[in-house]
């Protein structure tokens, strides 16, 4: 047990070695101009906590998704991975929690400042019992929950396209075109399957919208998992 837990340590840091990626740097600083947005905003007009939630969160989920994958998939080390004993699935899966743990502090961290700043979080939150969604102060965590089946999905669909393409920027582009797609349609496209709870239209069942992204994020990283796991397809790049 003390020999996996010491594997999956060394992995993790391994994993989280990315401070030198171009898109890390990328990734700060639009992280950081949400801090500045808010830092120097009027203190007696608060901004739309929605904004920083899930518009501002969702592009950073997928960058730090496509991220933890840089070393195998865009340092081209994945063919010679691909013949060591180690599950590809079970790697996957790893930095694909990574990805929600690191938009996790992330979304602490603005949270926090955006306490700083206007003195606490009012927000539109959805009970999980199904009653009636009230503007109220919200804590970290379940602001936190709230959007975290939305960036679970995003992360997923990343993952799936990194291993489909085997190329970073499959991963970067499906993902990104799902979220601007529900972007610019304000919800209307994706209807009860948006990332948004802002765009739920009235009579539309929040907990149905969030387990239903739930569920998709679960059986995409499954598929993921299932592409990413076959050997064959990492071998045979260097032999083509």
């Amino acid at each position: 047990m003390k020999t996996e837990l010491k594997a999956l340590s060394s992995q993790v840091r391994l994993d989280l070695s990315i401070g030198k990626q171009p898109l890390f740097l990328l990734t700060l600083l639009i992280y950081f101009t949400y801090w500045a947005a808010i830092w120097l905003a009027d203190p007696y007009r608060p901004q739309t906590v929605n904004y920083y939630a899930e518009m501002g969160m969702f592009p950073i989920v997928i960058m730090l998704t496509v991220l933890l994958f840089e070393r195998e998939i865009g340092g081209g080390s994945m063919e010679v991975i691909a013949t060591y004993p180690v599950s590809l699935r079970l790697m996957a899966v790893r930095k694909w929690i990574l990805a929600l743990v690191l938009t996790g502090l992330a979304g602490v961290g603005w949270m926090a400042m955006y306490r700083m700043k206007f003195g606490g979080i009012v927000n539109v939150m959805h009970p999980w019992n199904g009653g009636e969604a009230v503007s109220r102060q919200a804590g970290y965590l379940p602001l936190l929950l709230q959007t975290l089946p939305a960036y679970m999905l995003l992360a997923s669909v990343a993952v799936l396209g990194i291993a489909w393409f085997q190329k970073l920027y499959g991963g970067l582009i499906i993902a990104f075109a799902l979220w601007i797609l529900d972007t610019v349609s304000s919800g209307r496209i994706l209807g009860d399957f948006t990332l948004y709870t802002a765009y739920l239209t009235e009579g539309s069942s929040f907990i149905a919208n969030r387990v239903i992204l739930l569920v998709l994020a679960g059986s995409l990283l499954l598929l993921a998992g299932g592409v990413m796991g076959s050997r064959e397809r990492w071998v045979g790049r260097d032999e083509e």
